[in-house]
């Protein structure tokens, strides 16, 4: 198990407000967002990157809010949907690959949690999900913003 600490950067992101559905079916949410986006003639340059807040377990769903990096800049009028970053960055941060999704999301936030204590860091939350494709798999990369060092 390997934390990296490193700062973050992706271009041209849009990102979607907060949505609520269930922890089940988020891929279906983010794919949606995807097509949306090929069928408005941009592509994706990158990974599905998402955020999951307000968990409610009694009915397993939580606010999700999904980034993806397109291959050209946008302008982009203010809307209650969507809002565009010519740069999406964090400067400081720590990484950490939850390589098998079988297992618990959670306790690699644990580990995130545990090694930012035993730093004295204080980390953003929610945190980051990069999902990445690999071999028809998916992988995630767990990124957490440090935002006080001490």
């Amino acid at each position: 198990m390997k934390i990296k600490r490193c700062p973050i950067e992706f271009h041209h992101v849009i990102s979607t407000t907060p949505t609520r559905c269930k922890t089940d079916e988020w891929y279906m949410v983010a794919r949606d967002f995807r097509n949306a986006i090929i069928k408005n003639g941009l592509y994706s340059t990158g990974p599905i990157i998402y955020q999951v807040a307000n968990f409610e377990k009694s009915t397993n769903e939580a606010d999700y809010t999904f980034y993806i990096p397109v291959n050209t800049p946008l302008e982009m009028e203010e809307n209650d949907k969507f809002r565009f970053y010519e740069s999406w960055r964090f400067n400081d941060g720590l990484a950490f690959r939850h390589a098998d999704l079988d297992d618990d999301i959670e306790d690699s936030y644990e580990l995130l949690r545990a090694s930012a204590e035993a730093f004295n860091f204080e980390l953003a939350e929610p945190f980051y999900n990069i999902y990445l494709d690999v071999y028809g798999d998916g992988i995630i990369d767990i990124y957490a913003p440090i935002v006080k060092e001490g």
